[in-house]
């Protein structure tokens, strides 16, 4: 059933106009290559050619996840709540934690060593870049005024520093604002009315980025993407990549709703009456529902897959991989993954050999002195590790 349920992937009420569009010629990448420069643990990294798929493969605790975070910050253009999204994650929160301060993350993580200074995202000779600033007096009691600050102790010196954020003619500054156990971003103050209105226009043409963590959770985000898919009519796609991993699944329905105790992934069996939760038939169905929830949802823009071959069985690397490579290209989205498995590797090399058509980029990152570094393979040196078997990872 895997390879039928990949080939069904773009067979929906919208074939012919999909079908178009991977026969025309490829849209240009959101981010053809990739430079960071002090973001977290990454002091400098360069990837000169990123894919429509790449793939990124390394040891655990390399600095992995840190790319894809690196990347869906460039895709927000630094906005302080997805850096927010980012640092709370990995539990970076300031100070000790308590009920006042237990949502307020430790700003200084976001920069290598913990010193503040500049983050560079991007391609290498226009990154988006983020750097530490000192709000003015004239600023500080503005954001006092609207935040109400000074229910805080504590005097306006103790007011974490903003950020300056500046993308081509983008530039703006956001106070870092700690009010009563979250971060609020009351004020933003742009360079110009031009900047307001290109990351207006940003945020319309280029979807942000969605990262997908290592585990398989159907949360909030998942069920929100679902409504969209949903509404949309484009089930279908969905079930066909769940079936990649579960033949026995015939549908899928979300009932309940967060008010009244929350939502619950039902599937229909074939060979059973009535439905069952999806939780039931494993980790890899609910994993692989996750995935292509987002792929189908998140078109213009990035998708971020932390550990892709978490939870799926080697059997259907393959299968799974010629899917997200149709996807990707159908919903001019670029995808971005990591793994640390032979398995997946291998999958992705087969799958790449195997549509020509869609730019597959396997990518091995390593350090070397406490420097990460980028090795790439095409798909030409991918299809000799899919003949050969060659160990990258």
């Amino acid at each position: 059933m895997g390879a039928a349920g990949a080939t069904l992937w773009l067979m929906t009420t919208n074939e012919r106009l999909a079908e178009e569009r991977l026969a025309a010629e490829p849209m240009p990448l959101h981010l053809p290559d990739l430079y960071i420069e002090g973001f977290r643990g990454i002091d400098n990294l360069t990837i000169p050619r990123l894919g429509r798929v790449t793939l990124l493969a390394g040891k655990n605790g390399i600095g992995k996840s840190t790319v894809l975070e690196a990347v869906v910050t460039f895709a927000a253009v630094g906005e302080p709540t997805m850096l927010a999204e980012v640092l709370l994650s990995h539990d970076e929160r300031s100070g000790e934690v308590t009920s006042e301060n237990a949502r307020i993350p430790e700003w200084k993580s976001l920069f290598n060593g913990r010193k503040p200074s500049t983050i560079k995202i991007g391609k290498r000779d226009a990154p988006l870049i983020i750097a530490n600033h000192d709000m003015s007096t004239e600023q500080i009691m503005e954001v006092m005024r609207t935040t109400q600050l000074n229910t805080l102790t504590g005097s306006p010196s103790a007011i974490p520093p903003a950020l300056r954020i500046t993308y081509g003619p983008i530039a703006y500054i956001a106070p870092l604002v700690p009010y009563r156990g979250v971060t609020v971003y009351p004020v933003k103050w742009h360079d110009n009315e031009e900047s307001e209105q290109c990351l207006a226009r940003r945020d319309r043409d280029l979807g942000h980025g969605a990262l997908i963590r290592s585990a398989a959770n159907l949360d909030v985000w998942t069920y929100a993407r679902w409504d969209e898919v949903s509404e949309n009519g484009d089930e279908d796609r969905i079930f066909d990549a769940v079936r990649i991993v579960d033949n026995e699944i015939e549908d899928i329905q979300v009932l309940g709703d967060m008010q009244s105790g929350g939502r619950r992934a039902m599937a229909k069996l074939v060979s059973a009456r009535g439905r069952v939760p999806l939780n039931s038939r494993g980790e890899g169905a609910v994993r692989m529902f996750q995935i292509a929830t987002a792929l189908v949802n998140c078109k213009d823009g990035f998708l971020l897959i932390d550990e892709a071959s978490n939870l799926l069985h080697y059997t259907v690397q393959r299968d799974f991989w010629r899917m997200v490579l149709q996807a990707a290209q159908a919903n001019n989205l670029q995808v971005i993954a990591t793994t640390h498995s032979w398995d997946c590797i291998l999958g992705f090399a087969e799958a790449a050999n195997e549509n020509k058509d869609v730019e597959g980029v396997l990518v091995h990152l390593s350090r070397r002195g406490g420097t990460l570094r980028a090795a790439e393979y095409d798909e030409r040196e991918l299809a000799i590790v899919a003949e050969q078997g060659l160990e990258v990872r």
